[in-house]
């Protein structure tokens, strides 16, 4: 039968002439071998009486040398069936094509493949039971062929929802058959699904421990092993067994293009990139210079080597690959991606800023890469220019929520405070009517540092407590500037406190939470306490931060310590030189402390 599959299905080179030779008769010409049977005359008599040979429902009887037995007529009808399913399958006729390969298969139920799919089919369609019958009675014809057991399984823990008995068949089908991997996913996915996880991490271990030669095996393997952790991050002993599970692959099969790629893939994203690149130059050596497109792109493999060359710190050969790659195919936008990723990495904002233009006239469709470019610009001081890209955008990409975000982000580092509030309320509204996904954590962050800026405290409050909500694990920030805004306007101060001290039980290292709490202190008068918390944060910000300085230096001037803090105020100034109000304190710095030094003594 799947013999006679294969030869119907094999590039379909002719259509299935019914009205001329009944699929039935074709059946039985081939089952027989008769050729005899079909030969062509010229004489109208002879063919009237070849045709009363063949055709059903002729009056004539069968010459014998046609008359089948009855398990070979079963398996012509089977096939004459089978095949006429496939013509009403072609034809878009789903009702027809089940009813004929249901025939098919009550002719010859041993047809492992066809049972699957009618038991599938009949699932799909709300008769999982009548499925079931179909796959029993093909284990019944054919009791050592795996499939049947293994599709069984899933038909009973997925449809019927009886892990207990899908387990069973899947068990089945796997000692037919140790070295299908099939089953042993099959397996597994119940073990895990019925909370059995120590007997599904066996079962992986069991799968590694079979000598299969079949690199398919050990590549299916592998991925399933890492599909298994969710995501969660593998263990080092896990990476310690994927690495030999892919090198078992890399032994059966290390001249194949495809699994030399595939290994690597797995050691670059095990942070193995070490290990990665030897393998894909070989892939590439290997590849033909002109793949087609079954084969494995050979631009995909030179685009992860460049990422690997990175990754190891050989950003030139990095750098270089990706050239290469544009130079050999211009048109190829993942290339401009990753190499706008390397020069942004290396700090080469010009060029980074270059390929986002390019990108832009590779797909003009990509909104993304406008946001990206008024990213680089900001990083350039360019706000204008970054403000001026993203209201372009925004009359191209009137429906993209994240362009708008951008600008609101745009709009509050140029000190368009108002103006950044009002475009996040938009941005706000925009999403939430279609990217929900973009109003996370970091949104409502941004929107109430924006509200905050504009000296809407009571709307950042809500913003910020909306943030924490979304995400109380990495809330510290927002905990922090919570604090922060309060104690800066001389509010709600113990309260503020609570906060700022909630960020530092989260990361009690970070010198802008101290800087906070030390501002606290200053406000509540505790001048000594102040100094000594700010004086920690100055020692420690990285960069140094003019906020910092200016508030040790306010403080050391509470405790009368001009020369302290003219010093500081100096430091702050030099951050930040549009400052107006640390210039006015620096000079009456240098006045006090004029007036406090001694004259000079008078000429002798």
């Amino acid at each position: 039968m799947n013999l006679m599959r294969g030869w119907l299905l094999q590039g379909k080179p002719r259509r299935l002439a019914s009205a001329c030779l009944p699929v039935a008769c074709i059946a039985g010409f081939i089952l027989t071998g008769n050729h005899s049977a079909l030969a062509i005359t010229d004489d109208p008599g002879d063919a009237a009486a070849a045709e009363a040979d063949v055709l059903p429902g002729s009056n004539a009887p069968a010459t014998p040398d046609l008359t089948l037995a009855q398990p070979a007529a079963n398996k012509a009808d089977a096939l004459a069936a089978f095949s006429e399913a496939i013509i009403a399958e072609d034809n878009a006729d789903s009702d027809a094509a089940l009813a004929d390969y249901k025939k098919a298969l009550s002719l010859d139920p041993g047809y492992t493949e066809l049972a699957v799919k009618v038991a599938y089919e009949l699932a799909r369609r709300g008769d999982p039971s009548a499925g079931i019958q179909v796959l029993k009675d093909s284990i019944q014809a054919s009791p050592k062929a795996p499939l049947a057991y293994l599709y069984l399984s899933q038909l009973y823990a997925k449809f019927l929802n009886k892990p207990d008995v899908g387990l069973k068949y899947a068990q089945q089908a796997l000692d037919l058959d140790p070295t299908n991997i099939a089953s042993y996913i099959a397996v597994y996915e119940i073990e895990v699904a019925t909370n059995q996880p120590a007997k599904a991490a066996e079962l992986l271990v069991r799968a590694s421990r079979q000598t299969s030669s079949d690199p398919q095996y050990w590549l299916q393997l592998g991925d399933f092993y890492i599909k298994s952790f969710g995501s969660n991050a593998p263990a080092p002993q896990d990476i310690k067994n994927l690495s030999a599970i892919y090198a078992r692959a890399l032994v059966l099969d290390g001249e194949n293009v495809s699994t030399l790629a595939r290994v690597a893939d797995f050691y670059a994203r095990s942070d193995q990139a070490a290990l990665a690149i030897p393998l894909y130059i070989k892939a590439i050596k290997l590849s033909p210079a002109n793949p087609s497109d079954g084969d494995v792109a050979l631009e995909n493999i030179r685009n992860s080597l460049a990422l690997c060359f990175d990754a190891v710190g050989k950003t030139p050969e990095a750098v270089a690959t990706l050239q290469q790659l544009i130079k050999d195919d211009p048109l190829r936008y993942e290339s401009y991606d990753a190499l706008c990723d390397l020069y942004e990495k290396s700090g080469d904002t010009d060029a980074a800023l270059g390929l986002c233009r390019q990108m832009m006239l590779l797909d003009p469709t990509k909104f993304q890469n406008y946001v990206r470019s008024a990213a680089l610009l900001m990083k350039e001081k360019k706000t204008d220019a970054a403000i001026q890209e993203l209201t372009d955008a925004r009359m191209k990409f009137p429906s993209e929520a994240e362009v708008t975000y951008a600008l609101g982000i745009a709009l509050g580092e140029a000190k368009h405070f108002q103006d950044a509030l009002s475009t996040f309320e938009e941005a706000d509204e925009e999403a939430s009517t279609g990217e929900t996904e973009m109003l996370d954590a970091q949104f409502y962050f941004s929107y109430a540092a924006a509200a905050e800026q504009a000296g809407q405290v009571d709307k950042a409050f809500a913003l910020f407590k909306k943030s924490i909500d979304l995400d109380p694990e990495s809330s510290a920030e927002a905990y922090n500037y919570m604090g922060f805004m309060w104690v800066d306007r001389g509010l709600k101060l113990d309260e503020a406190a609570g906060y700022i001290k909630k960020a530092l039980q989260m990361d009690p290292n970070n010198p802008a939470y101290i800087d906070s709490l030390g501002w606290y202190y200053f406000k509540k008068g505790q001048y000594a306490q102040a100094v000594t918390l700010l004086k920690k944060a100055a020692k420690t910000i990285q960069p140094e931060d003019a906020i910092v300085d200016e508030h040790l230096g306010d403080a050391y001037s509470a405790l009368n310590d001009t020369t302290n803090a003219l010093d500081y105020w100096q430091k702050a100034s030099a951050l930040d030189k549009d400052n107006k109000e640390i210039a006015v304190k620096i000079a009456g710095a240098r006045q006090k402390l004029a007036r406090q030094s001694p004259p000079a003594p008078a000429p002798q």
